[in-house]
């Protein structure tokens, strides 16, 4: 039994000691289980997981203060299954979307349960036409998740599978996580984003339970899109010596084995770093469509600073065209469609430096914009673009 397990049982025993009143026994199980937490922070060499196990052993220490202080206190009498108070029911809160599968208002009936701190479950108040260009990335979702939501019984007479899940991946800072909740926007479902260094914090067993509650809250409130952002943190290629984040990963592959076709919800993944994901995510039946989020390119990125000085007021001097040309990829790489926003946030605020001595707010000018551009450096190097090419070739054919 390794030090994961042995902590987990001493954890699991010093609740039942509690439980029964026997505090001393319960001190005895929690100064075990904190050793043998130690022992893994010791041994792991990952950060994550030292964290992982530095909180845990924080909490258990906690408890056993508590014990100490006398703030925990042994119950009157042995308690193996304490009787809560009985309490009316309360209906559960319901969010209205008028969804694009049904010709009429619905209500989605959204379980208290299924809104806990880690899962962010609602639909988005975005669509598709609030996220600039991207258009074939657009579509690619479109087909990836409306019609398994949507046309799962045509997909079935024409003998398609439906997808179960979706890998976006590219650099940081092009939009992917905002894309996704304009998808569930524009197809009018909930859409259930899961917290990564949330999930992965949790400690000692809680984190296989969560991941079965997601898919369990998926199925309750179908159709839907579960997202796992940075799901490199989540099921990584190379893990340490500990089996914690095994669990995870065992536990997640066997919800995403246990979705079956027609059933209402997929699952989107997305990550900076497609390299750093354990390869048995991506096979068929688990992710079939693998979609790239590349930099802004010309077009796109006149789009963004069209978007992004919309409603301010521009001096006749200002050419947008020259801007995207100023802003092209070089040697040292591309801007990303944050990395625009910024540049329209420094033009921005030259004017508001401007306000602050003259009292007056003036147009933006080719000036300020230049200047900006100057600031604001390209953030995505040009290695990394190939790297992504690099990866796509080597690990991954497109499915479906």
């Amino acid at each position: 039994m390794g030090f994961y397990d042995e902590a987990l049982k001493y954890k699991k025993l010093a609740e039942e000691a509690i439980k029964k009143g026997d505090l001393e026994a319960a001190k005895r199980y929690l100064q075990i289980a904190i050793s043998r937490l130690e022992e893994l922070e010791k041994v792991s060499e990952d950060i994550t997981l030292k964290k992982i196990w530095e909180q845990g052993k924080k909490n258990l220490m906690m408890l056993l203060e508590g014990i100490e202080s006398g703030t925990i206190k042994a119950p009157k009498k042995p308690v193996v299954a304490p009787e809560k108070p009985q309490e009316l029911p309360k209906a559960p809160k319901a969010e209205v979307a008028k969804t694009s599968y049904r010709e009429t208002w619905v209500a989605v009936e959204i379980p208290e349960e299924c809104r806990a701190e880690f899962l962010y479950t609602s639909i988005p108040d975005i669509a598709f036409k609030d996220v600039a260009g991207l258009d074939i990335v657009k579509q690619e979702l479109r087909e990836a998740i409306e019609w398994q939501i949507k046309y799962s019984d045509i997909l079935e007479q024409l003998g398609l599978r439906p997808l179960k899940g979706v890998l976006l991946y590219g650099p940081p800072g092009t939009g992917k996580t905002y894309i996704v909740k304009a998808a569930a926007g524009e197809f009018k479902v909930p859409l259930i984003i899961v917290d990564p260094a949330t999930l992965m914090s949790k400690w000692l067993g809680e984190s296989e339970k969560m991941v079965a509650k997601i898919f369990d809250c998926a199925r309750r409130i179908t159709p839907a899109i579960v997202f796992i952002d940075e799901v490199d943190k989540v099921f990584p290629k190379t893990v340490s010596s500990s089996d914690a984040p095994k669990r995870i990963e065992a536990q997640l592959l066997q919800e995403l084995d246990g979705i079956k076709s027609g059933e209402g919800f997929i699952v989107v993944f997305a990550t900076n770093e497609p390299w750093n994901i354990n390869p048995a995510l991506i096979r068929a039946k688990r992710v079939d469509k693998v979609i790239y989020i590349p930099p802004p390119d010309d077009e796109l990125r006149r789009k963004l600073f069209n978007l992004y000085l919309s409603g301010v007021k521009l001096a006749e001097d200002v050419n947008i065209d020259e801007i995207v040309k100023r802003t092209e990829p070089n040697a040292e790489g591309y801007y990303s469609a944050a990395a625009i926003a910024l540049i329209c946030n420094e033009a921005k605020k030259n004017v508001m430096r401007d306000y602050q001595k003259t009292g007056e707010i003036r147009p933006i000018n080719m000036k300020d914009l230049l200047e900006a551009i100057e600031k604001i450096r390209r953030d995505i190097p040009q290695d990394l673009v190939e790297k992504y090419e690099k990866w796509r070739k080597q690990y991954f054919t497109e499915i479906g």
